[in-house]
């Protein structure tokens, strides 16, 4: 019958630290494969007040991309009307990383503030 081998001081932290990193790389990989990605889901919105200058109005859009995709050719429209008049402009965004946000800037000869003023992603595909 043989005895039971007694565990050294070096041997047993060494052990506990490789159960410590196996726990820990096993953790890692079930948590990545339960990882998803959300698709790309840029949204337009007013960071800030609107400036005149030179009989101009400046209207400063903030373009943020919710999503963790990327997004490319993001298309915003701005679209102003004041009375019976409506003026549109756009700007196409080339490329949109996930979670990143890009500043543009709208300009009209009429004040956003005396009209209906809507800005909006009319579109986007995927890079």
């Amino acid at each position: 019958m043989s005895t039971p081998v007694k565990r050294k001081g070096p041997e047993m932290v060494t052990f506990a630290v490789s159960a410590l990193l196996l726990t820990i790389v096993v953790g890692l990989l079930v948590w990545l494969a339960f990882q998803t990605d959300s698709p790309a889901s840029p949204t337009a919105g007013r960071p800030g007040p609107v400036r005149e200058a030179q009989g101009q109005y400046y209207v400063p859009v903030e373009v943020t991309n919710h999503g963790d995709q990327a997004a490319a050719e993001v298309q915003v429209v701005a679209e102003l009307t004041v009375g019976d008049r409506t003026v549109t402009g756009d700007q196409v965004i080339d490329f949109l990383g996930g979670g990143e946000a890009q500043l543009l800037t709208f300009a009209f000869a009429d004040d956003p503030a005396t009209g209906e003023l809507t800005v909006v992603v009319t579109g986007f595909s995927e890079p």
